[in-house]
Formats: structure tokens, sequence, C-alpha cells
């Protein structure tokens, strides 16, 4: 088998059917025979009826009695999956526009050291998501992005000292080698996924995308942003996006895998008084969340 499609889904039931039907729609324009792809879908125990949605559509998929997070869903669905790519598909990313899966596997095909590529996530026709074309998170890069200076030097030759955490001073029109993308649409060669034991289970939500990316580039492995293929991302249909208790759990995820991503990979590398500037900089960042939220 060529490709298995991983999609985690929480709670996300209506979208979840658009996205399987234009990802069965992608597929079938991509590949001659139905034996060379598969879709797994990772259902962590939504209470919408997508649970129920999948059994009628008859998808091959895990169905789970308590959610696991994000990155270990997609384990456990690798864990099954029978072909020799993996695609680490959002539930929110609809691919409106065809992608030949088929290009995209020959260009990771001919490179032993290519490991992984995404394409361009736009949020509407017109903006790009920024999370698909980043650079990971160093103490100076996080810096500039929180303090908006990555935002306001943009365009400008400041950017190349400010922009490095969405690698502002690329071309979005051109492949290259990016840090990470975000496991939205997240296309890697199975032997890769299984050689890094895929993504840290610590990562309950958030950043074990960033994760997985560091331990494949520091094994010799890369990444590429792959431009000339796109499809829409509707960000935030669960989690942060929604009002109350769900927000809000979802922040907190967010910062404490900040701090998880920090004290994993960058502790030995920093003295102390940084130690302590970035711990009581995201303790800041989500007070503030909850006061603003």
């Amino acid at each position: 088998m060529i490709l298995s499609v991983i999609i985690v889904s929480h709670n996300t039931k209506e979208l979840l059917a658009k996205t399987l039907d234009f990802v069965n729609q992608r597929l079938g324009e991509s590949f001659n025979k139905k034996n060379d792809y598969e879709v797994i879908v990772v259902d962590n125990a939504s209470t919408d009826g997508t649970q129920s949605m999948l059994k009628d559509r008859k998808i091959q998929s895990i169905l789970l009695p308590h959610n696991i997070g994000f990155g270990n869903a997609n384990n456990r669905g690798a864990r099954v999956a029978r072909g020799t790519y993996l695609l680490l598909l959002n539930s929110d990313v609809l691919l409106t526009e065809p992608v030949g899966f088929e290009k995209l596997i020959e260009f990771l095909y001919h490179d032993e050291k290519k490991s992984a590529l995404t394409i361009k996530l736009m949020l509407d026709s017109a903006h790009m998501d920024p999370a698909c074309h980043r650079g990971f998170p160093t103490v100076w890069n996080a810096f500039a992005y929180f303090t908006g200076l990555e935002k306001i030097t943009r365009n400008t030759p400041l950017a190349r000292l400010f922009g490095g955490y969405h690698l502002t001073t690329l071309s979005l029109d051109t492949i290259h080698e990016i840090d990470c993308p975000s496991a939205a649409f997240f296309l890697i060669k199975r032997r890769v996924f299984e050689k890094e034991h895929g993504f840290d289970p610590d990562y309950f939500f958030y950043a074990e995308d960033i994760d997985l990316c560091y331990r494949l580039k520091k094994n010799g492995g890369s990444i590429f942003f792959y431009p000339h293929m796109s499809a829409l991302h509707l960000k935030y249909q669960s989690g942060m996006a929604k009002n109350g208790t769900t927000s809000n759990t979802a922040k907190q995820h967010f910062f404490s895998s900040m701090l998880l991503f920090y004290e994993k990979h960058y502790f030995a590398k920093y003295p102390r008084f940084i130690h302590i500037l970035v711990r009581g900089g995201v303790r800041v960042l989500a007070f503030m969340s909850r006061i603003f939220s």
C-alpha cells in the first residue's frame, strides 16, 4: 500500500464528513487502484454523533472511549496503517483543490534525506495559515513573535532579525526547506515516523508537531514546504475557537506545551536567568489569555 491517510477527530462530525468526501475524491484522482491507499479515522471520544456517523459510512476507524490527545491518537492510527507514506490530516482541512498525491510522494521518494512535507494551507482565498510555514520556537523567535516584532517588521530588512518563527523572509511561491509545519497536513515517510517513535505522548494538545520535527531534523532529516498545491484550513473548529471550558482548557494546553518543549529541547542550551524569563513569560501569557478570553 502506498499511502495511509490518518485523521484524528473530536466533536467535528459535520466537518469531518466534508473532509472525508474531499479526501476520497482526491485519492481517487491520484491513484488507479483503491488498494493503493486507505483512510483511517481515530476518534477521540466524540459526543456529537461522530462515532455513529463513522459506523454508518463504514469508515475504517478507531473509536476511543476517552480523549488521549492529538499526537497519541495519531500514533494509534499509525500503528495499524499499512502505507509506505503517512498523511496526517486534520478533520478541519478540506482538500477543495486538486492534490496530486503521486507528485508529492515522488518528491519525497527520490531523496533519502527528504523526510516530510506540507502544502500551502489557506485560511481563506487570500490568507495563508502561518502555522504551515514555521521555524523552531527558539527563545529569540518566540520573543519576536509574542511581542509583535515579527509582524511589524515583515517586508522590511529587519525581518531577517525578527521573522524567524514564521520564516517571513522566505518566498511562499517556491519549494524550500522549513523547520516545521503544523500537523494539519503532514506527509511523512512511514519509516521516518517510526524511527522517531511518532509523536511524544507527553504533549496532549499543541506542540507535538514541533517536537517531532525537531527530533527529525536533529537526526538529519529534512522537511519541505510545497506551495504548488493547497487546501482550505478551517482553523479552530475545536479547542481554542470554542467558548467556555473547552477554549480555556485548550489554551492552557497550549502554554503548558510551550514549557514542555522548552524544558525538553532548550533547557540545556540556556543559562538559568533565561529559564526564569521563559517560565515567567509563559505564565504571564497564560494569565493574559484567561483575562482577555
